[in-house]
């Protein structure tokens, strides 16, 4: 098998994380791999940031015995995302040859909401257990106790705004802030580390004592599984799927319930490390997910081209803005017209 993932490498994100590491992955078992849409391959594993309805639709039409699997990022509506993304995945969707959830929370609200109208397993992300393991180099910071949080999105639902709020009444501790943040107050307990990569992450969470992360719908955290597989306990928002990818490796947490819940992992964490650690490398380990994932297209059976009925029923379900379904109707005439063949 010939696997197209269309996605270049990148140095952070969780999108690329998850296409770098199954590249690694497919080139140790033997597997040829190309990022060309347009090159000779047997399957096409995209999600719908990577490539539109359009894109996957010219592959099916050129290539009659590509499998195309379909990887669900959960509701883009209620992650904060712009209002066309939810359209976008609907109609990939509708190309897919099998479907794969991230975590079983993102196929329950997918499914519920109308987005996606094709059932398929739950796999949970990778996490590169070697890269991110307890032993290793620690980076160098401030504090005696200290707090990370991971945001490679200003979206204001990854909850900067509440570390702010505890950062003001706890100067005991130091927050130990990776990524991009915006508006953020000038206190000495909260430094920056800005933009990092997958070669100086690892070193940082080592060196910190908890993951904090307060991040709303988010269906599968590349950083929650980096910290768990470091060994660094995670403190969370019982929100999205993160409670299923955390177990016995972290506890649930709000504004309100901080300080009782940070003393209590503090206390039992050599613990609670070792099953972060051990929840790592059990359920999510490049051997435990990948082959999933390969299983999914061994069975995968084509599906023909969707018609125009089946793509206005899907518009209408999801009832996205006129002008989303308006400029969707532009973009299949305009090849009609230029062709005389249908989109």
């Amino acid at each position: 098998m010939r696997i197209c993932l269309p996605v270049a490498d990148a140095p952070a994100g969780g999108r690329h994380a998850f296409f770098r590491n199954f590249r690694a992955y497919l080139g140790r078992a033997g597997v040829e791999v190309t990022e060309d849409l347009g090159g000779d391959y047997d399957a096409l594993v995209v999600n719908s940031w990577v490539a539109g309805y359009r894109a996957v639709a010219r592959v099916k039409r050129a290539r009659r015995a590509v499998r195309v699997l379909h990887r669900i990022d959960g509701s883009a509506a209620l992650y904060g995302r712009d209002a066309i993304a939810d359209t976008r995945q609907a109609l990939v969707n509708l190309l897919a040859d099998t479907t794969v959830f991230q975590s079983a929370w993102g196929r329950t609200t997918t499914l519920g909401r109308g987005i996606i109208g094709q059932d398929g397993p739950v796999i949970h992300n990778p996490v590169d257990v070697e890269r991110f393991r307890p032993d290793g180099e620690r980076a160098v910071l401030p504090g005696r106790v200290r707090v990370a949080h991971v945001a490679f999105s200003t979206n204001a639902r990854k909850g900067a705004g509440l570390v702010w709020s505890l950062a003001r009444r706890r100067s005991d501790l130091q927050f130990i802030m990776v990524g991009r943040y915006e508006g953020a107050p000038a206190l000495d307990n909260l430094t920056f580390l800005g933009y990092t990569d997958w070669a100086r992450l690892p070193a940082i969470l080592r060196a910190c004592d908890v993951l904090l992360t307060f991040s709303e719908n988010e269906t599968c955290s590349n950083v929650v599984l980096e910290a768990l597989a470091s060994g660094l306990p995670v403190l969370y928002r019982a929100s999205g799927g993160t409670a299923e990818l955390v177990g016995p490796g972290g506890a649930a947490v709000d504004a309100e319930t901080f300080d009782r819940v940070l003393v209590d992992t503090l206390d039992r964490r050599p613990a609670v490390a070792e099953a972060a650690r051990a929840r790592a490398v059990g359920r999510f380990r490049f051997d435990a997910v990948f082959p999933q994932y390969l299983a999914a297209l061994e069975a995968a059976a084509r599906r023909p081209l969707p018609g125009a009925a089946l793509c206005l029923r899907t518009l209408l379900r999801i009832r996205p803005p006129a002008g989303d379904v308006a400029r969707w109707l532009a973009a299949r005439a305009r090849p009609r017209r230029a062709s005389g063949t249908a989109a």
